[in-house]
């Protein structure tokens, strides 16, 4: 599969970020922030809702070590109070922000980037796998 990116404004500034799960949910896209280091890391996380893309992020093969506790460190978070991915991971969402507009049809503006798309970009709601062109089918 091809790596998709994802192009956009956040407060001024023309930003691209990875697209952690592009065309699993309808171009339904989210920006989570994750801070606490030297250079935040943007992602661009596709679901129904903020909590969901939290949840996607915590499944993502490639990206859920940022948020999910390690089991060595499971000690330190109190069962009752910590928080949960929807699969049930421990997760530390401290460093954590999300962007988008709730109940919104596109919660967070962006365009996809990538080999077999337009120079330009598409919207995450054209998005389709299926529409790549692609040198491995010829």
């Amino acid at each position: 599969m091809p790596e998709i990116t994802a192009s956009f404004t956040f407060h001024g500034h023309e930003l691209t970020a990875d697209v952690v799960n592009p065309g699993d949910w309808f171009g339904k896209t989210w920006l989570i922030c994750i801070e606490g280091g030297f250079t935040p890391l943007f992602l661009i996380v596709e679901s129904d809702s903020a909590s969901d893309a939290i949840s996607e992020l915590a499944d993502s093969e490639e990206y859920g070590h940022h948020i999910i506790v390690d089991e060595a460190d499971l000690a330190d978070y109190a069962h009752e109070t910590c928080e949960y991915s929807g699969s049930g991971k421990v997760i530390d969402t401290d460093w954590l922000s999300i962007h988008g507009c709730e109940g919104c049809p596109v919660p967070f503006q962006c365009r996809y980037h990538g080999d077999g798309l337009p120079a330009e970009g598409v919207l995450p709601t054209e998005f389709c796998w299926d529409d790549l062109d692609s040198d491995e089918d010829e």
